[in-house]
């Protein structure tokens, strides 16, 4: 593949916090989550901690969060690589998540209700 000299450079990966930042932020982000109605679990995988975030009555159908450091701050960053928000606006995340999980938890309830019918 050739790439052009004018190309933008690649964005570099993201840094991910340590277990007691991430474990702090994850915290918050869960508390303000929670308020929206959503069951969340702190997981540890490996060395990073993971929120998840799903409806009681659907726990498949969940997304995860981690804590990344990205232009120059602490971020909440989804499994997809969405950024989120920045870890100093939790409420900002958890609409975030609420607006990214509603769509999936409400087609998973109309393909049970057709089911039904």
């Amino acid at each position: 593949m050739f790439i052009t000299p004018d190309a933008p450079p690649a964005l570099p990966l993201p840094t991910y916090s340590g277990p007691w930042r991430a474990r702090w932020h994850l915290t918050r982000l869960a508390l303000a989550v929670r308020r929206n109605g959503w069951t969340t679990q702190l997981r540890t995988i490996g060395r990073r901690h993971v929120l998840r975030v799903f409806a009681k009555a659907a726990p498949t159908i969940r997304e995860s969060v981690t804590v990344a450091w990205g232009n120059g701050a602490w971020w909440y960053q989804s499994t997809t690589g969405l950024w989120l928000a920045p870890c100093n606006r939790t409420d900002l995340a958890a609409d975030k998540l609420n607006i990214l999980l509603t769509p999936w938890i409400s087609a998973a309830f109309d393909a049970m209700r057709d089911e039904k019918s």
